[in-house]
């Protein structure tokens, strides 16, 4: 359990959540650290700045170039100001020898001839810090007071002691109570993931109402139109996949039993009644023959059905090139010409001298085979079948059509010509020809050429097939703008 706890995305965002307020709030302490140490320290220069301008005020230098206080002793007020200026104070002159200083600075020490050098030669004052033997630290100006041809090296000090304490004692406070912060946006992001998961958690138990028993349930989406709506969307077209896969495999297995099973009763039934009732070699003979003419159909069934179900679930592989239909429909025509002329049936055929598209060579055959040898099988006898082939290049498309004068088709059949094994009763024939899965296959080869088919048809008139297939120059165009707007939509 604890196990699952942690591995949960609930923790996993609040974990993400608490450890970047974290790095926040320490960042932001150091930043409010520097803040206020800057504020700090340029106040106290700002006071040193101050001392400075009052010193000048007091120190002269004589016409000897000696330096010396300027100022009343018997006035109280100037006497503390210089009092004050002269608690941190050193005076050297421009070889770098102390001459004057007082107690508190001797304890931090004189800086060097070196040091006292340089800061004569710049013409801009410094700030350093300099500690004492108490541990003290103090903020020290360094500077040049000139006048008449002389340099003296003067510095002013003040005690920055106490401005650290406060910048220690604010650092101190802060991270001490950090934890307490950390530990407060840990809760808040528990309880914000909470809220945040709620959506997801509703979506998943409504995703586990759904199973092989009720595949057309669906996720109402949330109106949002966020990431999780997009997840929902997904989810219903994975289901709505899945759930046209399930209908296909039982309406495999219902056409399958149905099919099947008169088939190889009729087989079982002559071979039982052959052997219990077959006088001699050539009443078996007769009884096998049946049968094996039922076995025959049988086989046909099952390559029909098994090729429909390839194609429909996309596992039939299709070779697109580009292909004229012209010749092939040619080469068709030949092939069922003797079929034809068995049942006294013309075939004419108006055809372009060219008619390029892009197809799979052996899916547009049977195309082709099966509806002109549909129409061969279903006209009457002395009849005709007319083939034309035509351009429309307003619609960049071909139109293919197969005209016959047979018995045609009631209206009420027409919405079932293309499912599976539907079959049209016959009036000639008593019955109902084929295995009524070549035109389901004729459908399906129409739509995956991004075509059209169109039955026409009037009882006693006859029957029309109309197949609209895009041409060859019209289905590189569009690959290519699907490309383009691809590659468009990629560097966005």
């Amino acid at each position: 359990m604890k196990r699952q706890l942690f591995r949960g995305l609930r923790f996993r965002l609040a974990l993400s959540y608490t450890i970047f307020f974290a790095i926040l709030l320490t960042g932001f302490g150091f930043v409010l650290r520097g803040m206020l140490s800057g504020v700090i320290e340029t106040t106290v220069q700002g006071l040193l700045d101050e001392e400075w301008a009052a010193c000048k005020g007091f120190l002269r230098i004589n016409a000897a170039g000696a330096l010396e206080w300027s100022y009343d002793p018997n006035d109280k007020e100037e006497a503390s100001i210089v009092e004050r200026l002269r608690l941190i104070y050193m005076i050297a002159d421009d070889k770098g020898e102390v001459l004057e200083s007082s107690e508190m600075y001797r304890e931090m020490g004189f800086q060097s001839p070196a040091v006292i050098t340089q800061v004569l030669n710049d013409s801009k004052p410094s700030y350093t810090y300099h500690p004492n033997f108490r541990g003290q630290v103090f903020m020290v100006r360094q500077g040049t007071l000139s006048e008449n041809g002389h340099q003296y090296f003067v510095a002013l000090g003040r005690n920055f002691t106490p401005s650290q304490k406060v910048i220690d004692e604010f650092s101190v406070d802060y991270f001490a109570a950090l934890p307490f912060f950390i530990l407060t946006a840990a809760f808040l992001g528990w309880l914000l993931a909470r809220r945040a998961m709620q959506p997801v958690t509703e979506v998943a138990a409504q995703m586990s109402q759904v199973s092989e028993s009720n595949l057309s349930l669906r996720v109402p989406p949330r109106g949002s139109r966020d990431e999780l709506d997009h997840m929902i969307e997904s989810f219903n077209g994975m289901v709505a996949r899945l759930e046209k896969s399930f209908q296909m495999m039982r309406q495999f297995s219902t056409d399958v039993s149905h099919e099947l099973r008169t088939p190889i009763t009729v087989v079982r039934g002559q071979l039982e009644v052959a052997m219990m009732t077959a006088r001699n070699e050539e009443e078996l003979r007769v009884a096998i023959e049946g049968a094996l003419e039922d076995i025959d159909r049988l086989s046909q069934i099952v390559r029909a059905l098994l090729n429909l179900a390839k194609a429909e679930s996309g596992q039939l592989a299709m070779q697109f090139q580009e292909l004229d239909l012209v010749p092939l429909a040619q080469e068709v025509l030949e092939e069922l010409e003797i079929p034809a002329q068995y049942r006294a049936v013309k075939l004419t055929a108006s055809l372009p001298k060219s008619a390029k598209i892009m197809a799979d060579r052996i899916q547009i055959e049977r195309l082709l085979y099966n509806l002109i040898d549909n129409g061969i099988k279903y006209t009457r006898e002395a009849g005709f079948v007319e083939v034309s082939l035509k351009a429309r290049p307003l619609e960049d498309t071909f139109e293919l059509e197969i005209r016959d004068n047979g018995e045609g088709i009631a209206p009420e059949h027409l919405p079932h010509l293309f499912d599976r094994f539907y079959r049209v009763p016959m009036k000639e024939s008593g019955g109902e020809k084929g295995l009524g899965l070549g035109l389901s296959f004729v459908s399906w080869i129409v739509k995956a050429h991004h075509g059209e088919i169109k039955v026409i048809s009037e009882v006693d008139v006859g029957t029309t097939f109309q197949v609209t297939l895009p041409m060859a120059a019209a289905t590189i165009k569009q690959a290519n703008e699907y490309a383009n707007q691809r590659e468009i939509a990629g560097r966005h």
